[in-house]
């Protein structure tokens, strides 16, 4: 009998799991909303010029007037100092116009290391997995917002389940490095297969990936 209610919940999350990458897969930019809307976002910053590039598309879209993004939720690295001062200083800025909002920032493992072997980082990235299931059930994002990081995939897989299960919403939206001209980034490469969109800031790079949607530059 749990044999049979395991094979029968394994079949019904393998069939969700095809409907949604069926739908991700055919789905287009969704239009701006016509009223006032209150989405939960979470957004995983990198070092240096990730960071920079997140903070440049959350200016932007924190001055819509059409849509609130609260509470906002923060994922970087334990060892990104610099990021955390970076957002902490964009937050305190933000505060005359954006109120008093939820903010978290929250910080776990990398799950790969420059340089890091491929293999290694098979261990690194499920470790950084578990720490970071905490801190995405407690955004339970809407939207999920990542650049490039390598910190970024352990909770992009964490928030596919989530939605896979019914906890959130959770649609991923992954903008790819300016850096990266010619060829997707591994971590973009990853993301074709399960992201809502995957943007580029290089019209060849929409040419090369079909699932790509040019947006021009974040940073000029």
């Amino acid at each position: 009998m749990l044999l049979l209610v395991a094979t029968l919940l394994v079949t019904l999350l393998l069939g969700r799991l095809t409907y949604i990458l069926y739908r991700i897969h055919t789905q287009k930019l969704p239009p701006l909303p016509t009223s006032p809307t209150t989405v939960r976002l979470l957004s995983v910053a990198g070092s240096g010029g990730h960071t920079a590039e997140l903070l440049q598309l959350l200016s932007s879209a924190l001055s819509s007037d059409r849509v609130e993004y609260k509470p906002r939720h923060y994922i970087i690295a334990d060892t990104d100092v610099m990021s955390r001062s970076k957002i902490e200083k964009f937050e305190e800025e933000g505060k005359t116009v954006n109120g008093n909002d939820v903010v978290v920032i929250s910080a776990i493992p990398r799950a790969r290391e420059v340089g890091q072997s491929y293999i290694t980082s098979i261990f690194t990235t499920l470790y950084s997995q578990l720490v970071a299931i905490p801190c995405v059930i407690r955004a339970r994002p809407d939207i999920l917002l990542v650049n490039g990081p390598g910190t970024c995939i352990p909770v992009c897989v964490m928030v596919l389940f989530l939605r896979l299960v019914g906890v959130c919403g959770g649609r991923i939206v992954y903008v790819e490095s300016i850096c990266r001209v010619t060829s997707l980034s591994l971590s973009g490469l990853i993301l074709l297969v399960f992201a809502d969109h995957v943007l580029v800031q290089w019209p060849q790079l929409a040419e090369r990936y079909s699932r790509c949607t040019y947006i021009g530059r974040l940073i000029s």
